[in-house]
């Protein structure tokens, strides 16, 4: 295989998370002789209900955003996303302030200080770990930390190592992750760079929400990119697909997941632009 190799072509992500969801897709959209595996992580979504009788937290194979709950994700990994939110539970223990619980349950919730009334602030503060609060996710992980800390120290080893599961999943799902969202959308993003007399212009392509396709173009004269993005169009118009909405060098996103994409293109421009003048990369066109 490394014989049959030309060159390397890097695609930027935000984090780790990232990157393992466009291995998953390009292993889905591309199979590969070499690849021996079928990619067994599942894609899971993290389901927040803060219904009074019986809130809750759980992790579920299938999303239905619109069914009153708060819908999280998707993160790839069950086992990952199950300790994240066995390690919030731990920490803000929702279930237990539910009016419908058992007697046992009440039994628990009363041992761990918690009321029905503290429904609302348990949910809400789990909902900032979720939603990437950099101050919420930083405590929730220290907390998690200390517990581990104070199990190896009376040799609680099993559990100590339960915990840092746990520190390792909440982790993974509050890494930076965006190529595949609740909300599917197609767009295309593009930037340009330019690096040692070397421009290069890059086109992220959304189908669904998730990067089908990085086109990746070496442009002469520098200032071309205008009519590289035409004749871009005009190819996909040939190939028989529709229209779709594309943000232009330059230009800004009013929601925030655009601008994130705007600012990844702008990365991986600048990435290839490098590569480009110094002879690090196999011819630029388009994929």
């Amino acid at each position: 295989m490394v014989q049959r190799v030309a060159w390397l072509e890097p695609v930027l992500c935000a984090s780790e998370h990232e990157a393992a969801f466009l291995e998953s897709d390009l292993l889905e959209r591309h199979p590969t002789r070499y690849n021996r595996t079928l990619g067994m992580e599942s894609c899971v979504w993290l389901r927040l209900n803060a219904t009074p009788s019986a809130p809750s937290l759980d992790v579920v194979h299938a999303s239905r955003p619109g069914d009153g709950a708060a819908w999280f994700g998707p993160y790839l990994g069950w086992e990952p996303a199950r300790q994240a939110a066995a390690g919030l539970q731990r920490l803000f223990p929702l279930r237990y302030s539910g009016t419908g619980n058992s007697r046992s349950e009440r039994e628990l919730a009363f041992s761990l200080g918690v009321m029905p009334e503290d429904t609302s602030q348990l949910a809400g503060r789990i909902e900032r770990v979720l939603r990437r609060d950099g101050a919420a996710v930083g405590a929730a992980v220290r907390a998690l930390e200390a517990m581990r800390d104070r199990a190896a120290e009376a040799e609680m080893f099993e559990h100590a190592a339960l915990l840092q599961q746990q520190v390792r999943g909440l982790l993974w799902i509050t890494e930076p992750q965006k190529l595949s969202p609740l909300e599917p959308f197609d767009h295309d993003f593009c930037a340009h760079a330019m690096a040692g007399g070397v421009a290069v212009l890059v086109i992220l392509a959304l189908r669904g929400g998730r990067l089908t396709q990085r086109h990746v173009l070496r442009l002469s004269p520098h200032g071309a990119w205008r009519d590289a993005l035409t004749a871009h169009g005009r190819r996909l118009g040939s190939m028989g697909s529709a229209p779709v909405p594309m943000t232009l060098p330059g230009q800004r996103a009013a929601r925030s997941v655009h601008r994130e994409w705007i600012e990844l293109a702008r990365q991986n421009a600048e990435l290839m632009a490098g590569l480009a003048a110094a002879g690090a990369v196999g011819p630029l066109r388009w994929n």
